[in-house]
Parts: structure tokens; sequence; C-alpha cells
């Protein structure tokens, strides 16, 4: 039989309780991150016999990532979509 030492229980206490931190911080940061709700957006886009996209009246050219993200803000700005907020906010309903 293995002798008991109050060492290795008080270690074992100290590690036990530095994962369960740890876990605590992960999901509080997991939780407070900033999500979109579920929302439909139309994106459309102009492209050139090759596909590449055309530019805008500004000369600017979009990727789709950017024209996502502006068809979403326009839609909250309307009132058609919630606008982001925290995660745990989801969770709750």
């Amino acid at each position: 039989m293995i002798p008991h030492r109050a060492g290795s229980t008080r270690r074992l206490l100290v590690i036990a309780g530095t994962v369960v931190a740890l876990a605590a911080v992960t999901l509080g940061r997991y939780a407070a991150q900033t999500v979109r709700p579920d929302c439909v957006v139309g994106v459309s886009r102009l492209t050139d016999g090759s596909g590449r996209t055309l530019p805008d009246s500004d000369a600017r050219v979009w990727s789709d990532t950017e024209l996502a993200d502006r068809a979403y803000r326009l839609a909250v700005d309307s009132g058609r979509c919630d606008p982001p907020r925290a995660r745990w906010r989801q969770w709750l309903g």
C-alpha cells in the first residue's frame, strides 16, 4: 500500500482548483463573445466574363465577406434583423 501524504492531497487540490478556474474563465470568455442572431440577408455582386468582381461607383471592389457584413448592418439598421449580442443572452432566449 502506498503511504498517504498530506502534501500530495494539497497538491491535488491545487491542481483541481486550477483546472476548475481555467474552465470557468474559458466558459466566461466564450459566453461573452458577441455573435449575430440568425438572420437571412441577400447579397449580390456584378462580375466580368472571367468571374472577377466589378468595382462599385466609388471604384471599390468588395469581398464576399464585406458584402455580407454590409447587408447584415443594413438589415439591422432597418429593423429586419436583431443586432449582435453576447452569446449568453442567446442562451437565455
